[in-house]
């Protein structure tokens, strides 16, 4: 019980056949990374637009979004990507 309270939250038990309980660490962004500063619907947006080169139709139809509403949040996570990027370099956003 009391281990349930200290154990870091980036941590999940999982039960083995055996009754054995195994600690699995949770996958998690590297803050490092600037995809880390997008939510998971810009991440999955961009990676169907620009990596898999999708069109905005294409990724609607699969997410149950307007095309439009994909190309408004692609273009705030690019904004988001863009000012992160921005700002470790030590440079002012445009705009």
């Amino acid at each position: 019980m009391v281990w349930r309270l200290v154990r870091p939250l980036i941590m999940r038990m999982s039960q083995t056949p055996h009754h054995r309980r195994v600690v699995i660490p949770r996958p998690r962004w590297d803050a490092a990374d600037p995809m880390a500063a997008l939510s998971p619907l810009q991440r999955r947006i961009l990676l169907l637009r620009v990596a898999r080169g999708r069109s905005a139709e294409e990724v609607a139809t699969e997410l149950s979004m307007s095309p439009m509403a994909v190309r408004v949040v692609q273009h705030r996570a690019l904004e988001v990507l863009r000012a992160h990027l921005a700002g470790e370099a030590g440079q002012p956003t445009p705009g």
